[in-house]
């Protein structure tokens, strides 16, 4: 199903970056520096300046909300989610506050689940987006984007659960036909009835034994690919630390660099002058 202009434009649009209340001078320096530089769509810069902040205080909610709006942007859905829970996990919150937090974090659970191969394996972000948004109305019930938006999440929502559905009915379908096998057999003799109705139930054993076996793999695989999801999560957490580290050395070198130029302009050469002697 395509996403009509209008939509995208909805979905995209995050609510604004929260202005700062009382906190120490440098967090709101560092902070400001970040709202600067996403005005100007620079997001990998506005994340730098935002982690920096945090790392001062991990309990500025609005700088939790603002690194969560830059993520966003940055297509990093699930680490954006991640700083919209810490957002949200922070004490004196007023409505407003939460409900958009809860949009936003709504926002990134949708494209999350739409950057899904196929609908249905982002049923559960679907549904986590439509109850966030259905939080948010809550909170401030004439929010028109909220609603719009909750509308489409529904409709994915349901599209996930159709497809789901499809899925699961290959496997009622072979029920029903052995079904009617074991029935049209049962014809032949009470003898030939229970070998067959004997042979049956050690197949549907055998069948429920391998789909045990199916979903035991499937949960490890699930398992693994989560432990896969964290290690990689880690590995760009910590890419994420060494590209900082080396962006803020090379943002020192380049202010030494331009304070030794300016201190060059300043300095005044004397003209050299004929000196004559005296016969």
């Amino acid at each position: 199903m395509k996403t009509s202009p209008h939509i995208l434009l909805l979905l995209l649009a995050l609510c604004l970056p929260a202005v700062l209340s009382a906190q120490s001078s440098s967090v709101r320096k560092e902070t400001r520096k970040g709202n600067r530089e996403y005005r100007q769509q620079h997001f990998d810069r506005a994340e730098v300046n935002y982690r920096r902040a945090l790392h001062q205080d991990s309990t500025a909610y609005r700088t939790q909300y603002n690194l969560g709006n830059t993520l966003y942007r940055q297509k990093k859905y699930d680490e954006a989610i991640q700083h919209f829970d810490h957002a949200l996990a922070q004490p004196g919150l007023t409505d407003s506050d939460r409900s958009r937090i809860l949009h936003n974090r709504g926002n990134s659970y949708l494209k999350a689940g739409l950057a899904k191969e196929n609908r249905a394996e982002g049923l559960q972000q679907f549904q986590q987006a439509v109850n966030d948004y259905q939080e948010a109305l809550k909170l401030t019930p004439k929010n028109d984007d909220t609603r719009y938006n909750l509308s489409y999440a529904k409709k994915m929502l349901q599209q996930a659960q159709q497809q789901q559905q499809q899925q699961g009915g290959g496997q009622s379908q072979d029920n029903k036909d052995q079904k009617n096998n074991k029935d049209k057999q049962g014809n032949n003799g009470q003898d030939k009835q229970q070998n067959q109705q004997d042979q049956n139930n050690q197949q549907n054993q055998q069948q429920q034994q391998q789909q045990q076996q199916n979903q035991q793999q499937r949960q490890q695989q699930k398992q693994q690919q989560q432990k896969q999801q964290q290690q990689k999560q880690q590995q760009r957490q910590q890419q994420q630390k060494k590209q900082d580290a080396e962006r803020l050395l090379e943002a020192v070198k380049n202010n030494e660099r331009n304070t030794m130029k300016e201190n060059a302009k300043k300095v005044e050469v004397a003209a050299p002058r004929n000196i004559e002697k005296d016969w």
